[in-house]
């Protein structure tokens, strides 16, 4: 899958999504989304409810999931939520969602970027622990 994403262009998609959310206007589309469904997630335990939402787009009458995060961020007495759409990765967004919920879609996007980068550096460190520790115990006399 990683092989495919960097042949592909898509390995580092999270750098265009934070591109998408800082420049609004000129990397994002809009469109509007019927919800048909919420899934609660946490709903047994006493941490904060979280929940996504599933819905229906009026463009393309394509069935989308997006993860909310918390219920303020949606406006119910509408019918239709409207949505961004990024135009260099297809994700989409809530639009009108107040800062706390782009900060934190920006914050999951650079913690992804650290962990795809810093996999690299430790999966060598282990291949090399273990290759070292192999030659040990396969040549000790």
């Amino acid at each position: 899958m990683t092989i495919n994403d960097v042949i592909n262009n898509r390995y580092l998609k999270e750098v265009k999504n934070i591109k998408s959310l800082n420049n609004k206007v000129k990397y994002m589309s809009e469109d509007l989304l019927l919800i048909t469904r919420k899934r609660y997630r946490n709903e047994n335990t006493s941490e904060t409810i979280r929940f996504d939402i599933e819905g229906i787009l009026q463009s393309n009458d394509s069935i989308i999931s997006l993860d909310i995060g918390f219920p303020e961020y949606l406006d119910f007495n509408l019918k239709h939520q409207p949505v961004y759409k990024s135009k260099l990765t297809g994700a989409y967004y809530l639009k009108d969602a107040p800062s706390k919920y782009y900060n934190g879609k920006l914050r999951k996007l650079y913690f992804f970027i650290f962990l795809k980068i810093s996999f690299y550096p430790i999966l060598i460190t282990i291949i090399i622990f273990f290759s070292k520790y192999y030659k040990q115990r396969t040549f000790r006399i």
